[in-house]
């Protein structure tokens, strides 16, 4: 049986990934808070409400969640998933995958630091690499897609574990509410499942595919009034 831990940053994706942990009562072998104690934005009502009906609040902090839940974790006073002390830590460590909830390119160091990491990339690869993946298939088929893949140096390009589809949400709050959903639902089917004790993960190709950039305002527009409309 393979180990495997989460490491979480103060932000909405790590509150939805937490919360539905806890509520299909999973259990992680080791939870790492990255906590730079920044000041979290509190969000209204109506934003609140859509989180709610995704399953999470929005407005509950991480810590509180793991206080509140007695949940044991290890914290680091930095969100730099390249940092030198938690790779230190992590090479004293005999786990075998980590979730990565935050955003960024790991480097060599962290890669080399014993356990493989898990993202939850908000796009089914290869077609959909890069960023705001999930507003260009929205408007190129219609819906979003979520892969989970063990990253590499490269951007998007580590071997596919478990892919799923989601219709487009018929709510404007995207960025705030969906992105953390379809990613967190993802990730409960593939902890449910245990899909990361596979023999062996789908390669990709890094030569296939497409890599988006951060969506032009105008295209968000057209991609979040056809949610809404």
């Amino acid at each position: 049986m393979k180990s495997i831990g989460i490491i979480l940053t103060p932000d909405n994706r790590s509150k939805a990934y937490l919360t539905k942990i806890i509520q299909n009562k999973l259990k992680m072998d080791k939870i790492i808070f990255l906590n730079d104690n920044r000041s979290e934005k509190t969000y209204d009502e109506q934003i609140e409400s859509e989180a709610q009906k995704c399953g999470f609040s929005i407005n509950v902090k991480v810590k509180d969640m793991l206080k509140k839940n007695k949940l044991e974790y290890r914290q680091f006073n930095v969100v730099d998933i390249n940092n030198a002390k938690l790779i230190s830590y992590l090479k004293t460590l005999s786990i075998d995958f980590f979730i990565f909830t935050g955003g960024g390119i790991l480097r060599k160091d962290i890669l080399n630091s014993g356990p493989k990491f898990i993202h939850l990339h908000p796009g089914i690869v290869p077609e959909y690499r890069g960023s705001t993946c999930f507003y260009y298939s929205m408007i190129n088929e219609n819906n979003c897609g979520v892969t989970a893949f063990i990253m590499d140096e490269k951007l998007d390009t580590g071997e596919i574990i478990h892919q799923k589809i989601f219709e487009k949400p018929n709510h404007q709050f995207i960025d705030e509410v969906f992105d953390a959903h379809i990613r967190s639902e993802t990730l409960i089917e593939l902890l449910q499942n245990k899909m990361y004790e596979k023999d062996s993960f789908t390669k990709q190709s890094p030569l296939e595919g497409e890599t988006y950039h951060i969506i032009h305002p105008v295209l968000k527009h057209i991609a979040i009034l056809s949610c809404i409309n």
